[in-house]
């Protein structure tokens, strides 16, 4: 039976068509009615690029309720309801043009600079098909390509200043954008990827300029395969940077002791217990934020590594027991403060909200916890006095480092001079720190809460300003495996370290073993003797 045409001005859409139905099967066939298109017998309205123009937009035709984003879940329109909506739309659309209702400007985005080429790769479907914790990285890097540092009290004000301007409704102050976004692709060759690296080695470190090139160049790679760029080879092929030699530092056990009381003093226990998780299960700050207890059996933890996603399970420590009981005390108050509903299931909760921490917000408390560890917390300070006081004291040793160190300049064709001139840059830092804690008391060690640990700042191998980082603890809790006598498996059993990086733990903490190295000096005494040296 043959379908006949529709008499769409007299209205009787349907006398033509008694045998169709509409309901979970698809129709036998499917009427045309203006702004509305069939799929597999289920309606969805249709515009053209005028009625896009416009402001209508193309949606399924069905019933409330609707779900999280606004769109409708209920049952589909049937046909009458459909034929209702066409002349609803066709009504609205004609009443428009009536109106002399301007289409909205349809505007065609360029694709000319670095940063739209970043903006399109990390909302690209090869971009989301990254692991999450790929595509934080990658963000991370993201906005160090395109803007300049930003100081922390430059990041306060302007975070202050982007919530004045929406609380007035006036546009939002922005960064100032790094040189690199505002270029093009085509102008980028290696002599441009050689120089920007520099300058981010300079500004961002050694190992955050690696990180941004790599990003860099994955971008321009998405693009030589983008129908958006079709950008040419990738400049990055072939060059070779110099990367920085691992990053090798203890976490003495006074130090931690004194950065976790610091983070207890100023009301952030919450950091305490990450650096705890991360002495005895040494896992990456990024899974501690997210660890939860999947282990069934009493005394232990299982967890599962999001770079890896290697699930590691292991016996839980004493002192870690003791610490995660008083912390999950203090959860449960901490909901009945807040009036939560519930808590969440991760080991580590922001006091503020009652969730887990960002990666931003838990980077700025660890932050501050060390400056007020580094600086003591005077006896007569309120919290916030503490903080403000170390922060002041941080900011003033950063502007004054370079005045401390001049007197002791590098001389790196000369190793002996070079290891004289750190060590001097260390003793001006000891004393200088001491100097502030001297006057700030005076001199009465009666005076603080919590005393001063100043080896939490100490000058690298490079001569350089450093400080102690959250991830070091990962690093101590290896070093700690290590003294105690595990070897190398154990120790990867424990911290999630893959195996193919045995080698560099070797390289790096087995060979730094003093205790081991003094019971070699020990065997080497006594081989000696049986050699035939006497004396």
């Amino acid at each position: 039976m043959g379908t006949m045409a529709l008499d769409i001005k007299d209205g009787a859409r349907f006398q033509w068509l008694p045998f169709l139905y509409f309901g979970a099967e698809a129709s036998m066939a499917n009427p045309k009615f203006p702004y509305v298109k069939w799929r597999d017998g289920r309606p969805r309205s249709s515009h053209g690029a005028y009625a896009r123009a416009l402001g209508f937009v193309d949606t399924d035709l069905r019933h409330p309720p609707h779900d999280e984003k606004g769109r409708p879940v209920g049952a589909w329109f049937n046909l009458q309801e459909a034929s209702d909506f066409s002349d609803r739309r066709s009504s609205e659309i004609e009443a428009a043009r009536r109106a002399g209702k301007l289409p909205k400007k349809i505007t065609v985005r360029k694709r000319a600079t670095i940063e739209d080429l970043l903006d399109d790769w990390s909302k690209s479907e090869e971009f989301k098909a990254l692991s999450s914790a790929s595509q934080s990285s990658y963000r991370k890097c993201i906005s160090a390509i395109l803007y300049r540092p930003q100081t922390r009290e430059a990041a306060a004000r302007m975070r202050a200043e982007i919530r004045a301007a929406r609380l007035l409704g006036v546009a939002e102050p922005t960064r100032e954008l790094e040189a690199i976004a505002t270029a093009t692709p085509s102008s980028i060759g290696k002599p441009e990827f050689r120089a920007f690296y520099n300058y981010a080695k300079s500004v961002r470190g050694h190992h955050m300029a690696l990180a941004m090139i790599a990003t860099l160049s994955a971008a321009f790679t998405w693009g030589q395969e983008s129908i958006l760029w079709r950008l040419g080879p990738n400049p990055r092929e072939g060059m070779e940077f110099d990367h920085p030699d691992g990053r090798i530092v203890l976490v003495a056990m006074r130090e931690f002791s004194a950065w976790v009381a610091a983070a207890d003093a100023i009301d952030r226990a919450s950091i305490g217990d990450s650096f705890y998780l991360a002495l005895f299960t040494g896992q990456r700050q990024t899974d501690r934020l997210i660890m939860r207890d999947e282990s069934d059996a009493a005394g232990r933890h299982a967890f599962r590594q999001s770079k890896t996603g290697e699930l590691v399970d292991i016996k839980e420590a004493p002192q870690l027991s003791t610490r995660l009981n008083v912390s999950r005390a203090r959860i449960k108050a901490l909901k009945l403060r807040l009036q939560l509903e519930t808590v969440p299931l991760e080991f580590v909760v922001n006091e503020d909200t009652g969730e887990p921490y960002d990666e931003s917000t838990y980077r700025h408390w660890v932050s501050t916890a060390r400056a007020v560890a580094v600086f003591g917390f005077l006896a007569r300070d309120t919290v916030r006095r503490a903080i403000v006081r170390a922060e002041r004291l941080t900011t003033e040793l950063i502007s004054t480092v370079d005045g401390l160190f001049a007197p002791f300049p590098l001389d790196e064709g000369n190793k002996a001079q070079r290891a004289r001139a750190i060590d001097q840059r260390a003793r001006a830092l000891a004393g200088w720190l001491e100097a502030q804690a001297a006057r700030d008391s005076n001199g009465d060690g009666g005076a603080w809460r919590l005393k001063p640990c100043p080896s939490l700042m100490f000058v690298n191998g490079a001569g350089e300003l450093d400080q102690k980082h959250d991830q070091d603890l990962r690093d101590t809790c290896v070093m700690l495996l290590d003294r105690a006598g595990c070897d190398l498996l154990t120790i990867c059993d424990i911290t999630g370290h893959s195996y193919r990086s045995a080698q560099t733990i070797v390289k790096h903490y087995r060979a730094r073993n003093a205790d081991r190295a003094d019971t070699g000096i020990d065997r080497l005494e006594l081989q000696v003797r049986k050699e035939g040296m006497k004396g």
